[in-house]
């Protein structure tokens, strides 16, 4: 069974795992330092109720009400370029959900270099979708977004993110052998 690493679990990584969990996916590591705040809500796979709380634990909550039986590694940590190999070396497919480009940079680097199948986010701030691309960087990177439009110019909506985070699952689902077929 392939695992994924979900890298920060805001926007684009909550929703990718709400999409993978109800596409059938079952094994997941999540890591996110940080807790849900009002803002969130707009975009993010969390409720009023669960403000202030760690957005890994509420996250985990929220897919096994959908699922169950999940089997869901967690970590509360701070990605780093010295930690992000380690702590995602038993995963198959690590996606990428971080708001800074320079996070968004060394992961890729590091983890590009591994082999494993990375799948990121540049350019899902504003209401414009009609931009919005999946390009594949090498054999094992692929990007989604319309890769110009950057949360320090633009607020983010739910919408925009919404679609980013539902391609970048269906490469996901595709990478891991999913297939349409009945």
């Amino acid at each position: 069974m392939k695992k994924v690493g979900i890298a920060g679990v805001g926007g684009i990584g909550s929703n990718v795992a709400l999409h993978l969990v109800r596409s059938g996916v079952k094994c997941f590591k999540i890591v996110d330092f940080d807790e849900i705040i009002e803002s969130n809500l707009n975009r993010q796979f969390y409720f009023r109720d669960q403000l202030t709380q760690r957005k890994v634990d509420k996250l985990e909550e929220n897919l096994k009400r959908i699922m169950p039986d999940l089997m869901i590694e967690k970590e509360i940590k701070l990605l780093t370029p010295e930690n992000i190999v380690e702590t995602f070396a038993d995963c198959d497919i690590i996606i990428e959900g971080f708001d800074k480009a320079d996070c968004k940079a060394f992961l890729i680097d590091r983890l590009g270099r591994s082999g494993k199948i990375v799948i990121s986010a540049c350019g899902v701030a504003g209401m414009d979708v009609d931009a919005i691309k999946m390009k594949k960087v090498s054999d094992s990177v692929f990007v989604v977004g319309d890769f110009k439009t950057d949360i320090k110019d633009k607020k983010l909506f739910s919408h925009k993110v919404s679609i980013a985070a539902s391609l970048m699952a269906g490469i996901a689902l595709k990478e891991m052998g999913f297939t349409d077929e009945k």
